[in-house]
């Protein structure tokens, strides 16, 4: 800018001379010469330009020439980008006067003013004599010329595009900041993209594009060109940390440019956008298709369905939701789907028949042990179908709520629906569930005299005389949901022992006592513990241990047959309970351990104690 307003100046200088030396004549030999050739323009310019103001020398070929080699000195003097202007209006003034001086300079003004032309003084190869040769001259002049017709063609094309570059990469940086500002989640600009945000996206790959290609315009350019000081290389600089990086700004018109590359990242973000979140969006759109036409067909009440029933969403696509969506709206839907028809199957009479049946206690209790956990999952999942949650989903997932739930009002519609269903839904089953856990907790005999608990030790609630004259020690459920249970029979005087099967419907089947004397047992703590045993194939064993030390005997082992006839009772004193019973199946021996496999490796402690007893077959112990 400094160079160019001094051209000016020069300029301006030749009419202020003009008009100051207006009486005086000037001698170009005498007075405009020897400044130039010492070099002091800022004397010889002013004069020069005096000079050829004056019609009579204006077709003077050496003043045209020094004008031309001085526009010329001040081309060569410039920086291409940093003086563009300046080096534009010198080198058309330049080639102006040269090519002026060209056509003036004969073989008669070089006889003539040879001291003039003392620069182009040079040996002839094929003669070797000394001179000025016009050929040397018009060549010199030519080459000047051409360079700084160069100059002048490619110091535009330069600029320009230099321009367009920054214009590009503004246009880019600006595009990406309002992603960033929008979308601060990269995640959330992938699943809420829309056709304008992938036209902004084509945008900035294609400015990406211009950038490349006119930066190697530019370099060419300058190759072309030839002149030094100005060698650009630019260097593209990748963005990782979306929203941080690229939020700088590059001058093209610099040497050395490091350049975020946003066309890249566009490339990648457009990737993401039509191969993983397309698929994906598809994906989630096909299954929830998939789970309404299961529901319809479960509540259409044909009890056939088709296709294998989805009872679970598929993991992998809950991968790929939760890798760009956490706490989706999505993934709710889809629960809220599955939950919905395991529910409306559950409790269809039609497809699961088991539900008819009353006294199947334990299916009974499983089921609305399930469906009140159904209920829960959609309970939890229909609580998030809320604002803002509403209008985020329904631009991450413009389909599958526009289509399938009818827009964001439709979801709003279908929220509230399923309040008011799940609310009467839960009150009905919380009933129902509560009915069957009282109803498995209890063993009732047919006539409805008697009654087991039959979670023993597992309820703190449950105090066993303010219920029944039985203490439930142990329990176990065989394979067919039969239940075995072992305890206390308080009988007043003499308290017995008791084991019993009660069926799936919870019905005593069968109830046998057992004696117990020498048993203690304290009545408010009821010291007592129990075990189902391994036994002989078809026969069921347990015993009952008392931890009070004054028990005479403190077990009491009882095999019986399912049917309820006892093989054996064996009551004895042990030195404490036992930490281990294996059964040999070869001799259909029972054997109770005291002691551990380290203890007996290592002598058993007291010898008067062996450490296990055995009881054979035929309920004999030794």
């Amino acid at each position: 800018m400094q160079k160019s307003i001094l051209f000016a100046l020069s300029i301006f200088s030749c009419c202020v001379f003009h008009s100051s030396f207006a009486q005086k004549k000037i001698k170009y030999d005498k007075e405009i010469f020897p400044l130039i050739e010492a070099k002091n323009f800022d004397q010889a310019m002013p004069l020069l330009w005096e000079y050829l103001s004056d019609p009579k020398n204006a077709e003077e070929p050496n003043p045209n020439l020094q004008v031309g080699l001085y526009y010329e000195g001040l081309v060569n003097g410039y920086h291409i980008i940093t003086d563009s202007t300046a080096i534009l209006g010198a080198s058309d003034t330049a080639v102006i006067y040269l090519t002026k001086a060209k056509t003036l300079i004969t073989e008669k003004e070089l006889k003539k003013n040879d001291e003039f032309y003392q620069d182009f003084y040079r040996r002839d190869l094929r003669t070797g004599d000394f001179g000025i040769k016009i050929s040397d001259v018009q060549l010199d002049i030519e080459k000047k010329l051409q360079s700084l017709r160069n100059i002048n063609k490619y110091a535009k094309s330069i600029y320009a595009d230099l321009y367009s570059l920054n214009v590009a990469n503004e246009f880019s940086m600006g595009a990406y900041q309002a992603f960033a500002k929008q979308y601060p989640n990269i995640n959330d600009l992938y699943l809420m993209a829309n056709e304008d945000t992938k036209d902004s996206l084509v945008a900035i790959i294609d400015k990406n594009t211009e950038i490349k290609e006119k930066f190697e315009n530019v370099r060419d350019a300058v190759s072309r060109i030839g002149k030094k000081g100005y060698s650009p290389e630019l260097e593209w600089k990748d963005i990782e940390a979306y929203g941080e990086d690229g939020l700088t700004s590059v001058d093209f018109f610099a040497n050395d440019v490091v350049a975020w590359n946003y066309g890249k990242w566009a490339e990648d973000a457009e990737d993401v956008i039509k191969r993983d979140i397309t698929r994906l969006k598809s994906q989630i759109s096909q299954t929830n298709k998939d789970l309404k036409a299961q529901g319809e067909k479960i509540n259409g009440g044909s009890g056939i369905l088709d296709e294998e029933p989805i009872t679970e969403i598929d993991p992998n696509l809950l991968e790929d939701i939760n890798k760009f969506d956490e706490n989706s709206i999505a993934i709710d839907l889809l629960n809220i789907l599955v939950s919905k028809n395991k529910f409306d199957y559950l409790t269809s009479e039609t497809l699961n028949e088991r539900l008819a049946d009353p006294d199947d206690v334990d299916y009974q209790l499983a089921v609305s042990d399930s469906l009140v956990q159904l209920l829960d999952i959609m309970d939890d999942a229909v609580a998030k179908l809320v604002e803002p949650g509403i209008t985020i989903a329904s631009k991450k997932y413009n389909k599958l709520v526009s289509e399938q739930y009818g827009g964001e009002m439709g979801l709003i519609k279908y929220r509230k629906t399923l309040e008011n269903e799940l609310m009467d839904s839960r009150e009905e089953w919380m009933a129902y569930n509560e009915k069957y856990k009282s109803r498995a907790r209890w063993g009732i005999s047919e006539d409805g005299s008697e009654s087991l608990y039959l979670i023993p030790r597992m309820d703190s609630t449950y105090v066993a005389r303010d219920f029944s004259k039985f203490y439930s020690i142990v329990s176990m459920k065989d394979d067919s949901s039969n239940t075995y249970v072992v305890g206390l029979e308080f009988q007043g005087a003499s308290d017995k022992g008791f084991i019993a099967r009660v069926n799936n419907a919870r019905t005593i089947l069968w109830k046998r006592n057992f004696d117990i004397k020498g048993f203690a047992y304290s009545d408010s703590e009821f010291l007592v513990e129990g075990k189902f045993i391994p036994s002989q194939e078809g026969t069921v064993a347990v015993y009952i241990y008392s931890l009070v030390p004054e028990s005479k005997k403190n077990i009491v082992a009882v095999s019986v047959t399912p049917e309820g006839e006892t093989n054996w009772v064996n009551s004895l004193k042990i030195s404490r309970a036992p930490v281990d019973v294996k059964f040999n199946d070869i001799v259909k021996e029972t054997i109770f351990y005291t002691k551990t496999e380290e203890e007996l490796e290592n002598g058993g402690g007291d010898p008067n104690d062996p450490g296990y007893f055995v009881v054979d077959r035929s309920g004999n112990v030794r």
